[in-house]
């Protein structure tokens, strides 16, 4: 049986033994982790790098997904290294 993800198993006398696993992540996969080293590379070398332009050169190497998990990412990364 499972209960909210979690396996639990009953024995044939009705006395229940509980199996827990481990809880899975809410929510999707990040589309834009994969890109989070470059994009943070792209920061390092030029920290006015603006959010639309961080945008377009992932855009050109494959990212497809939104612009808002992309611009919080940026956010993120401007928050720990200063802009000059």
């Amino acid at each position: 049986m499972s209960v909210n993800g979690t396996a639990v198993s009953e024995s044939v006398n009705g006395s229940a033994s509980r199996t827990w696993h481990q809880p899975r992540g809410v929510g999707r996969p990040s589309t834009v982790a994969p890109f989070a080293p470059q994009i943070e590379g792209w920061l390092r070398e030029t920290p006015t790098l603006s959010g639309a332009e961080v945008l377009r050169r992932a855009r050109e190497v494959g990212y497809r997904g939104g612009k808002s998990a992309l611009y919080e990412l940026v956010r993120d990364f401007g928050s720990r290294c200063p802009r000059a």
